[in-house]
Order: structure tokens, then sequence, then C-alpha cells
């Protein structure tokens, strides 16, 4: 089975445009999504229109949460308040339905092994901001969760969200 990730898109659709074209080159049996259509760019809502109907598994990352739920859910970002308030304004219902459905992570069976498809590792999936903090990949916290039964009983895990300078 050939399988497509992407992630963090960022409202870049000059990228999202040119990384679709080159999954449906290679014709993957399965496309996932793993995140972040907001925050950066400045076409995030055609990124979003676009993804809504490239056939992809669409996953909601941090970003999506922002959008859903106010920046409320995460006090690190409080300074982004305005830039949500203000997507989410720019919105149709149709949108929002789309980032309200998106659910926060994909499993997959491939040739008897276990898959996890998601934008992060999760603290607490029934939180409002379910995700680790970023800053668990300084402080070992994120070690710790990839040992957790959580994640070994998967045979691969797949995440965005990790950015490398």
């Amino acid at each position: 089975m050939k399988i497509a990730v992407f992630s963090d898109v960022h409202g870049n659709l000059k990228a999202l445009k040119t990384v679709l074209k080159q999954i449906k080159e290679k014709n993957p049996d399965l496309s996932v999504f793993l995140g972040d259509v907001f925050q950066r760019g400045t076409e995030e809502t055609e990124c979003l229109d676009l993804l809504k109907d490239s056939g992809c598994v669409c996953l909601k990352g941090n970003c999506e949460l922002y959008v859903e739920y106010g920046v409320d859910v995460d006090p690190d970002v409080e300074y982004l308040r305005e830039y949500y308030d203000g997507i989410r304004r720019k919105l149709t219902d149709e949108q929002m339905q789309f980032i309200r459905q998106m659910p926060l992570c994909f499993e997959k069976e491939c040739h008897g092994h276990r898959i996890l498809f998601s934008h992060f590792l999760f603290s607490d999936i029934h939180a409002a901001y379910p995700f680790l903090q970023l800053s668990s990949l300084k402080n070992g916290v994120f070690d710790q969760a990839c040992q957790s039964k959580d994640v070994t009983k998967y045979d691969l895990v797949v995440i965005g969200h990790c950015p490398q300078n």
C-alpha cells in the first residue's frame, strides 16, 4: 500500500497545489493531511477549500482547534487571538462545518501493521487542547510520551507539527 502524508500547509496555496499535484502523479492508495491549514500564509480559505475537495483524509491540527474553539484552549498563543478571530469571521458555515468534522487522528491497518496518523502526540485526547505543548520537544515530555502504551500499541505513528530549523 502506497501512502502519501503531508502537513502544515499554513496558508501557502502554491505549495499545497504543488504537493497535491505530486501526490496525484504518484497515485497513492491513501493520502493523509496531518493538519494546520491556517496561520502564516495569506490564502488559508483557498487552501481549506482545496483540501476539502482533494479526497485526502484531513486531520485537525492545533490551528484548526484555534479556529474552532478560539485561542483560549492554548494559553501559549494568546498573541494570535486577533488573527484567529478574523479567520472565524471570514469562513463560511460550510468551511466551519468541515473544520468541526475533521478528526484528531486516523488509524489504519496496513499489511498487519497498525498505523496512527495525527498532527501531534496527545496529552489528553478529551481536552479542548488535546496535544502536547510544543515545548515538550525540549523538556523530555515528548520522549516519555513516545514510550507510552498509547503510542507503542502502534507499529508506526506518523505526526506533523514539529518544525525543524
